[in-house]
């Protein structure tokens, strides 16, 4: 299986066009973004040859800070005209086959195996039983109420367990608790219309900073999935809890921002320090994905090894449905090399205290939110990456329709 990954990437580096390689400086197997800031810069284009995006339903910022920084138009929506169609929402049949021809989006059809928390589990839980060996990274989760008495169970043992429980279309913290207890279970699922909910494992020992909790969000580009062209780039974002952390127990199960490192949560809580400008990468509750990495280091921890487990995770993770996007594809866009689609990830990874990686979530549409200088600095360039990757051609999809 291994070998095959292997063999995956080198296919993908041989077979990437001059100008990915150019425009990202990078090609070490799948990573994009360059190693110093991507800064996009206004270029003098003719009328026609500006790509037209609907960002209609886009909410964030940072997109059109972007376009504009790169002489791009944000069209209207629906807009036949547009080139690209960049929305936050996850995308249906109905849509990909109303693409006109040249037309691309952000999103495949069929993502929602692995973005919904229920469907993850199940999903690597598949492949986990064919290639135990290869899909050892994500806890150990009962989908509710179903796996209930599976759960309720592993209560009945003298050692304490602690499970997060999760709505399984939530997001930002929203609905999740920790138990310990057939209680706690009963309890939260009262608090849960229809109960619809994963339980996973809890990682009781994760890797602490100056005594504090943290995830990462690790981005990844799915460029097109028939052929696969997967690229994970460089950097991502470090989010620090604001409580030190505390092995859980019953006098703090419900501090969240002991344990939950959502950054939804977080802020508010008057511990939280914003960056105060993109140079501080390695203060506050934000951190860069460089920054924690050279603090590991220092620490003696080998991040080499541990990069290539993340590389690990990212590439099993999306194995597991190529079947299922390839499908998609062909039945609602059809045959052109993977060209009308392609999907920006945010994986979230959690490190523990033996410096082994474990893949939490998996989100479809990440937050680009950008209430911090460092925020921007990132977003920004994985925004301007991501496009220059996508390769929008306005005068080619106009000779194509024409045809």
């Amino acid at each position: 299986m291994m070998h095959f990954i292997t063999e995956h990437f080198k296919n993908i580096a041989k077979n990437a066009t001059d100008q990915q390689k150019k425009c990202t400086k990078i090609w070490r197997f799948v990573l994009f973004g360059s190693k110093t800031s991507s800064k996009s810069g206004r270029r003098k284009s003719k009328k026609n040859d500006v790509p037209l995006v609907d960002l209609s339903n886009c909410k964030y910022e940072v997109l059109r800070i972007v376009l504009e920084k790169n002489g791009w138009e944000e069209g209207q929506e629906d807009d036949k005209r547009c080139h690209l169609i960049w929305t936050d929402l996850s995308v249906g049949p109905d849509k990909l086959m109303k693409l006109n021809k040249g037309q691309k989006i952000n999103h495949f059809h069929g993502m929602l195996a692995i973005c919904r928390k229920k469907s993850l589990f199940c999903s690597l839980s598949t492949m986990r039983k064919l290639f135990p060996a290869d899909y050892m990274f994500f806890p150990q989760a009962f989908i509710l109420p179903n796996q209930l008495s599976n759960l309720l169970n592993c209560f009945s043992r003298s050692k304490v367990k602690t499970f997060i429980l999760k709505p399984d279309n939530g997001s930002q913290g929203r609905g999740v608790v920790l138990a310990q207890s057939v209680r706690d279970v009963r309890q939260a699922m009262d608090g849960f219309p229809g109960s619809n909910l994963v339980a996973q494992k809890y990682i009781t020992k994760p890797m602490l900073i100056n005594g504090f909790k943290f995830d990462l969000r690790i981005y990844v580009l799915i460029l097109s999935c028939d052929p696969l062209r997967l690229y994970l780039y460089r950097e991502g974002i470090a989010r620090f809890c604001t409580e030190r952390y505390q092995k859980p127990g019953p006098e703090n199960l419900s501090k969240n921002c002991m344990h939950l490192t959502n950054y939804a949560v977080n802020k508010y809580n008057p511990n939280f320090c914003f960056n105060t400008n993109e140079n501080e990468t390695s203060k506050g509750h934000k951190w860069t994905l460089t920054s924690l990495f050279k603090t590991l280091s220092i620490q003696g921890f080998d991040t080499t090894i541990l990069h290539q487990k993340i590389c690990h995770i990212v590439v099993m993770t999306i194995l597991a449905i190529v079947p299922l996007l390839q499908h998609n594809y062909k039945t609602y866009v059809g045959d052109d090399n993977g060209q009308s689609c392609f999907e920006l990830l945010g994986m979230d990874v959690l490190i523990d205290h033996r410096c082994i990686p474990w893949l939490l979530e998996v989100n479809h549409s990440p937050s680009f939110s950008i209430d911090t200088p460092l925020d921007l600095k990132v977003k920004e360039s994985l925004i301007t990456d991501t496009l220059k990757l996508v390769q929008m051609d306005p005068q080619g999809i106009s000779k194509l329709r024409q045809q």
